[in-house]
């Protein structure tokens, strides 16, 4: 999995895909339910950082792999939809 850059995009996809489900379905509520604003400040980050490490990948995966502008686009637009990155990983990145 990790010999090859698309391996590499797929770990980050999974892990990026992890960190927003957290974030929404752990920090939000914590934030405003408990009225704790620190849960989303460690989650955001945390997301925020793989959500830049993703967008590299994409970018650098689209490129070696010659992907059309319109797949790329897809997998950018798929990730910003919870559980997203995972229907990303399961029907596009399979297939590649």
């Amino acid at each position: 999995m990790f010999s090859t850059a698309i391996g590499w995009f797929r770990f980050i996809t999974i892990i990026e895909g992890i960190s927003y489900v957290l974030l929404l379905a752990i920090g939000m509520p914590i934030k405003y339910i408990l009225d704790i604003g620190e849960a989303t400040l460690i989650l955001g980050s945390i997301h925020g950082f793989l959500f830049v490490v993703f967008g590299l990948l994409l970018l650098y995966v689209s490129i070696i792999s010659k992907w059309s502008f319109l797949k790329m686009a897809m997998i950018f637009i798929v990730s910003f939809i919870p559980f997203g990155n995972f229907v990303i990983d399961r029907r596009l990145l399979k297939q590649s």
